[in-house]
């Protein structure tokens, strides 16, 4: 029997709210909010700031609202705008996105974070990293960064040294490297980009120790992403080419190579290489053709033509190329759709600096718009941050009205920007 969490419902009252009321401050259905309170599911990651918000509460309490008693309670998580997008992806199965009614996924929490509990299994973490996984595509890694530090604090490092886990050693240091692999990239996206090349590092070592040669290419992917947002040309080529050492042989060999090609592309291109950066951009075209021949592979990041034709515009962007610029950042815009906001902002951004090169201030300005509008559900500061560049790219030309509409809605959008963070070093 689930217990009820009567102090989450004394909370809602004494903040002045109906269930009612709290479900159309939250833009969910008046049923997930009885849930919540009856403790039958939980709020996924990306809702719970908004909500401690409304609450008023801090959302370290927030998090003692939602324990439903005394022990292990098991509650379920479930998303009210897509849970079926999660159950599918946790299948395997991202493609299966006509299913209708919402699936759970099974969740058992800790009420004392300091006792694992040995009941939950493999496929349970699987399915929480996918639910942060979609949470972040739809609002940015800035909302649920600290939560997903916090389930790795609570959840995965005490199964780690506990002799009694079920989960066998390698497979518990997968799923390690993996969650803090996730919890690097919402770092990076929140604008930590120290701590994001830590939890890299630490996601590196947890794979070699779980000896699993696709998870340690897949972070080498993203190390070698990490490397060129910080400026670190060499490195961002180096990672990458041994990421393709490791992706040699193993399961989802094409889309790893694909990426990791894509990665040395953009640290060629960084470096003024245009040879070599073409020539990593035709390997990976050529391997992601080959996609069909991979084998399944778990925790492994999804590559496919969007994201190939996103870095290609970059590369070209930074080789002075504007023309295959220009085409491949609207081939992104083409293929990212749904809830892919972020990597279409992105893909927005890149074509909007290339137009502004060209002299096509009006579009640019226009593009610009539709990302101030995306920004307002977005709390990546990668996003903003490139945002921000094409405010003073496009100051300029503020006596043309589209630019001056651009102009007005990014001083509603944008905030003065933290300073980098600078000191990083490599486990590769």
């Amino acid at each position: 029997m689930v217990a009820k969490r009567d102090e989450l419902a004394r909370a809602r009252r004494a903040a002045g709210y109906t269930q009612e009321r709290l479900a159309e401050a939250l833009a969910v259905d008046v049923k997930t909010v009885g849930n919540w309170e009856s403790g039958k599911t939980e709020p996924l990651p990306y809702k719970r700031p908004k909500l401690a918000a409304v609450l008023n509460v801090s959302a370290d309490r927030l998090e003692e609202l939602l324990r439903v008693g005394p022990g292990y309670g098991v509650v379920e998580v479930s998303s009210e705008l897509e849970t079926a997008d999660v159950a599918a992806a946790a299948r395997g199965d991202e493609q299966r996105r006509s299913v209708q009614s919402f699936a759970d996924v099974r969740l058992l929490r800790p009420t004392r974070p300091t006792q694992p509990d040995r009941q939950a299994d493999l496929a349970t973490i699987q399915a929480m990293a996918t639910a942060f996984q979609i949470a972040d595509r739809k609002v940015g890694g800035g909302q649920i960064y600290s939560t997903v530090v916090h389930y790795l604090q609570t959840e995965i490092s005490p199964r780690l040294f506990d002799p009694g886990s079920d989960i066998s050693g390698e497979r518990l240091f997968e799923a390690a490297a993996s969650l803090t692999e996730i919890a690097g990239w919402m770092a990076h996206d929140s604008g930590r980009d120290q701590h994001a090349q830590r939890h890299f590092s630490r996601s590196y070592q947890l794979a070699k120790a779980a000896d699993h040669p696709a998870l340690l290419a897949n972070i080498c992917a993203s190390m070698s992403h990490l490397a060129g947002q910080l400026h670190q040309a060499t490195d961002a080529v180096r990672i990458a080419h041994i990421g393709l050492t490791h992706a040699e042989g193993g399961p989802a060999r094409q889309r790893l190579s694909a990426r990791l090609h894509a990665m040395s592309a953009r640290g060629f291109a960084m470096q003024g290489d245009a040879e070599a950066s073409r020539r990593a951009l035709i390997d990976a075209e050529r391997v992601l053709e080959r996609l069909h021949e991979d084998t399944p592979a778990e925790w492994i990041s999804q590559f496919d033509e969007a994201s190939l034709a996103g870095e290609a515009a970059l590369c070209y962007d930074a080789l002075g190329d504007r023309h295959q610029a220009e085409r491949q950042a609207r081939r992104v815009l083409e293929l990212r759709v749904g809830d892919r906001v972020r990597s279409r902002a992105f893909g927005q951004l890149t074509l909007a600096e290339v137009l502004v090169g060209g002299g096509e201030i009006d579009e640019a300005a226009a593009l610009g718009r539709e990302i101030c509008a995306a920004a307002g559900s977005l709390t990546s500061k990668r996003v903003r941050r490139r945002l921000a560049e094409l405010q003073v790219t496009l100051r300029p030309y503020r006596s043309v009205p589209a630019v001056q509409l651009f102009l007005a809605d990014c001083s509603h959008v944008l905030q003065p920007a933290a300073m980098p963070d600078s000191d990083t070093s490599w486990p590769v």
